[in-house]
């Protein structure tokens, strides 16, 4: 799905760019893009539920994204 996400943003990338579009506002466009398909299905799942799911969910992201969990290093 990564793939599907990544292959479809670089596609609108370059449709803005053939365009004549500003590099700067084609990158935003695309960082911004990405980022909002990676957290759709998370977010959902933060809204969705019972309380003790929305709870677990929100712990398993804070400790992946907020806590330095999901860092490589």
């Amino acid at each position: 799905q990564t793939d599907a996400w990544r292959a479809s943003e670089i596609a609108r990338a370059r449709k803005l760019l053939a365009k004549g579009e500003d590099i700067d506002t084609v990158l935003e466009a695309l960082s911004r893009g990405l980022t909002q398909k990676m957290l759709h299905g998370t977010l959902a799942e933060l809204h969705a539920g019972d309380e003790r799911t929305r709870q677990a969910t929100a712990e398993t992201v804070s400790r992946l994204f907020l806590r330095g969990g999901g860092e490589r290093g």
